[in-house]
């Protein structure tokens, strides 16, 4: 590293009294912190270090915002903690830390176990114990900006800053001397710029935690148990990030090869649980930016933008042997048969009305209808007779024939009556046109059942046996545990938790074949699976939801995220991350392509196809069922014709 000289100018301070180790203490302080004169300042003391009492009380007078926290006869956490997180994000802030090695350790110790690490803290440890540095060594974690005095002599003391080596060790180097004059160097930045400072890793090794989830992440174990980064996306994403930033990577799977959540016992599993213990330094696959991850790690900004869909086998050709009932649905059927049942009694109804208002009948009318046909009396048919009046058989029977198209028998002798025929004769012509052209479209065209194009498509397919299904530990899985309501508690309400298993796309896929389940992920992932591993037709809604964001995922307080941002913002603005998701996609297509595969089914798949016996096996059925019924009736009728016969002979 070349030798960067930092003059700063500072004012030699005096405290009544001659106290001169006193004096000594605020000048070194002052001295390391003139470069920050607008930030927040924290001491913590613990009144082992000569002369601490006169600098806290010179300091409370000298310096605008200061908080003093004694750490006697132990540090406070509770403060310790309103003063690591209690300020906005961009603010900066230095912690002086003015105690013993035993303190120090204690303080940095709590750091570590509650993840307080952060790229906007600077710490300023001024320590007399010889062996300050080496406990430092042992407590400080990556994350941690620390500036250490030394003193060597009564008024020389050597200044060393933190960095991590190419082995992933804390080391302090020393960056300067300050000797209580003007003649005070710093020869390096106590606190050098981040994203400078991590624009070149030295070479040194990272830990990635992964797991198989192709096309991001696929994950190769060698003979010897090695584990590598084979191809996907985000392989693509992190050997860039590996060339531009000069470091290696090692891949370990998380033994729950889970994504990774926070449970409820506050424990975090699977690879966001690895960064957030630091097994790891981060984890690039597939990571859904989500709320409650980023109260555990830190995320980089997002570089792929994907949404959830649903993956279920293809429609299937709906039974054509009542195809003749397909044009309407169960419920118009209903509705058309009550309206001709009640048709006919309206028409008796407004017939039977205007006779006995009137009780006139015109003799021409009459002349007509009794060649025209029959006329209902007691339920005995007499032709001719009470013209103006027919009965409620007639009138149902003749509604019956309008339906079908065969014309009305029954003449119409009042307006109200002609009326209710023109609205039925309307009501019966739009449906016999719409009837007999959407029949024509199922018989000579293939009709399938519904695709399942959306949540609501897939609850009403859970009639049809199909169980959703939804990888375990994903964010998507806990949005839909989360619902308390809406189309997403309604999905989990039909959800089978038993088939929710970790990341495996070969057992996906054989349930899917075997169980008839439905597959909810995010769209580019399903559309791979499906491709590489589906033998049979199958279907991704067309209907998507969930938006989710991936992004990188670092510890907390991780200072190379900045770094991270920059290089992922030039990848995802030159187009690479839609290029290497589009390459993968493509490869997997043409690879299925030589080995067969199934493919995805539209609405509009099928030709025309012409009539066979199966297309109108609906009708024969009516037939032979009418068939049956009647001769039923004449079964019946005989025989109580025989039991009449044969009462009159007793008699």
């Amino acid at each position: 590293m070349s030798t960067v000289l930092v003059n700063v100018r500072y004012e030699p301070f005096t405290l009544p009294g001659n106290d001169m180790e006193a004096g000594l203490l605020v000048s070194l302080v002052l001295f390391l912190l003139q470069p920050s004169q607008h930030t927040e300042v924290v001491i913590i003391h613990d009144y082992t270090l000569p002369g601490v009492n006169k600098l806290v009380e010179s300091f409370s007078e000298r310096w605008a915002a200061t908080t003093i926290l004694t750490a006697t006869p132990a540090p406070d956490l509770s403060q310790l903690l309103v003063a690591l997180t209690s300020f906005h994000t961009n603010d900066l802030r230095y912690m002086v830390l003015l105690c013993s090695a035993n303190t120090t350790w204690t303080v940095f110790d709590m750091v570590s176990r509650h993840n307080l690490e952060s790229r906007r803290v600077r710490w300023l440890v001024v320590g007399e114990d010889p062996y300050l540095a080496d406990t430092l060594l042992y407590s400080v974690r990556e994350g941690s900006m620390v500036g250490l005095t030394k003193r060597t002599t009564s008024d020389i003391y050597k200044i060393y800053s933190s960095y991590i080596n190419h082995n992933n060790q804390m080391r302090f180097q020393e960056v300067g001397t300050w000797t209580g004059s003007n003649e005070s160097r710093l020869r390096h930045p106590l606190f050098p710029d981040i994203v400078k400072l991590y624009r070149d890793f030295l070479g040194r090794e990272l830990v990635t935690s992964a797991v198989t989830h192709y096309p991001f992440f696929q994950v190769k174990i060698l003979k010897n148990g090695t584990k590598v980064a084979e191809r996907g996306i985000d392989v693509s994403i992190i050997n860039t990030l590996s060339s531009h930033l000069n470091f290696t990577y090692r891949v370990m799977v998380p033994a729950d090869r889970k994504w990774g959540a926070v449970q409820e016992d506050g424990t975090v599993i699977g690879m966001v649980g690895d960064v957030h213990y630091r097994r790891a330094h981060l984890a690039v696959n597939e990571i859904t930016i989500t709320a409650s991850r980023e109260t555990v790690v830190d995320f980089s900004y997002p570089y792929f933008f994907d949404t959830s869909s649903v993956l279920s086998r293809g429609p299937t050709e709906k039974n054509r042997s009542l195809a003749i009932f397909h044009p309407f649905s169960f419920l118009m059927w209903i509705v058309v048969g009550l309206m001709t049942l009640l048709m006919g009694p309206l028409g008796y109804l407004f017939s039977r009305v205007h006779h006995q208002l009137t009780q006139t009948f015109d003799s021409t009318h009459n002349e007509r209808s009794r060649n025209v046909g029959p006329s209902f009396d007691s339920g005995r048919i007499k032709w001719g007779s009470e013209p103006g009046l027919r009965g409620v058989e007639m009138f149902c029977f003749n509604m019956f024939r309008t339906i079908i198209i065969q014309g009305n028998l029954l003449p119409a002798s009042s307006w109200p009556l002609r009326l209710v025929f023109f609205s039925w004769y309307a009501f019966c012509l739009i449906l016999y046109t719409v009837y007999a052209g959407t029949l024509t479209a199922y018989l000579t065209k293939p009709s399938f059942t519904k695709p399942i194009n959306s949540l609501e498509d897939l609850v009403e397919a859970r009639e049809r046996g199909v169980v959703p299904t939804v990888t375990y530990g994903t964010s998507t899985l806990q949005i839909f545990k989360t619902a308390t309501s809406g189309i997403f508690k309604a999905v989990y309400d039909v959800m089978d938790p038993a088939i929710s298993f970790p990341p495996n796309e070969v057992a996906d896929m054989k349930n899917i074949v075997e169980k008839n389940t439905a597959r909810i992920a995010g769209t580019v992932g399903l559309e791979v699976d499906a491709i590489r591993y589906l033998d049979i037709d199958y279907h991704i809604s067309l209907g998507t939801f969930n938006t989710q964001f991936y992004g990188v995922v670092c510890p907390p307080g991780a200072p190379y995220t900045a770094v991270l941002n920059l290089v992922l913002g030039q990848l995802v603005q030159s187009g690479l991350v839609s290029k290497w998701q589009r390459d993968e996609v493509v490869r997997m297509k043409q690879k299925s392509g030589q080995g067969g595969g199934g493919r995805n089914m539209g609405q509009g798949r099928g030709t025309v196809k012409p009539l066979t016996l199966d297309h109108l096996q609906g009708a024969f059925y009516i037939l032979w069922c009418g068939a049956v019924f009647a001769g039923s009736i004449l079964f019946i009728e005989a025989a109580v014709q025989q039991l009449a016969t044969s009462h009159s002979n007793t008699e």
